[in-house]
């Protein structure tokens, strides 16, 4: 008997121990948040699968399951997503484009869940493939993976696309990579500037923070490719950059205004 009263014991303090952990340390809490996050992004991940299973290679699987994900995510860690100008992705209804956005962590599932258009689907790299459980799911939901030939299939569907290539919370957007405006120049579409606010006070790994908030952005006016030629590709690689850089930054002054007024308050 006594050892179990002894083994309750333990677990009671380590329990407190832990509790305790959490209140102080903003590390400690962080881990323990990311992990949380990442666990319930298995979850996701997992009724994405079955959606997947009984839709196999459907595009609208996405929009089926966007919905309950992201209302699952909020509940769990109260961050929500507040973005300007989404009624554009209703005026090009009918029409395919390319969406380009920022990328610069995990938690850009937030926006992706919260505004993505019906009929699209996401270039990722073909290592996705390999993420347990990510990589079927995604291959069930008709993403599209790196390779030749995507121009053609760009023509069917909208398509979401990071041109960094890679996550970045450095407090700037990266130099884009081409290859997303190789598709919309080849395929004729227009390309849809979406720009994620800097939310490094709600997410940063730097320095461990991860708490709620708004994550909040822009839609821009969808930009037309028609008249130009692949010889256009870097010129309009850097104009759209520079065009999302220039509202990445307004939205970061905006950002730190009304924190001086909270502040202030």
């Amino acid at each position: 008997m006594w050892k179990l009263q002894f083994v309750l014991l333990i677990i009671l303090f380590v329990t407190f121990a832990l509790i305790f952990l959490y209140k102080i340390s903003k590390t400690f809490r962080f881990y323990v948040k990311y992990c949380a996050y990442n666990c319930c992004l298995l979850f996701t991940a997992l009724y994405c699968f079955c959606i997947g299973v009984c839709h196999p290679f459907d595009v609208e699987n996405f929009h089926r399951a966007k919905d309950f994900a992201y209302g699952f995510l909020v509940k769990v860690f109260s961050i929500r997503v507040d973005i300007e100008g989404t009624e554009i992705f209703n005026s090009l209804k009918g029409k395919n484009f390319i969406i380009v956005a920022n990328h610069q962590s995990s938690l850009d599932m937030f926006p992706l869940l919260k505004v993505t258009p019906p009929t699209t689907t996401f270039l990722a790299k073909r290592e996705l493939l390999l993420a347990p459980l990510f990589g079927v799911a995604a291959w069930l939901f008709g993403v599209v993976f790196v390779k030749r030939g995507n121009a053609k299939r760009a023509r069917d569907i909208n398509l979401w696309i990071f041109p960094e290539g890679t996550r970045s919370q450095t407090g700037t957007l990266l130099p884009f990579k081409k290859g997303a405006f190789h598709l919309a120049l080849e395929a004729q579409l227009p390309i849809v500037p979406l720009v994620v606010s800097d939310y490094r006070s709600i997410f940063n790994k730097a320095n461990k923070t991860f708490t709620s908030g708004i994550i909040s952005g822009k839609v821009l006016p969808p930009i037309s490719t028609e008249g130009f030629t692949m010889n256009d590709v870097s010129e309009v690689t850097e104009s759209v950059r520079q065009k999302m850089l220039q509202v990445f930054h307004e939205h970061d002054h905006l950002n730190e205004t009304s924190a001086d007024d909270k502040k202030s308050n």
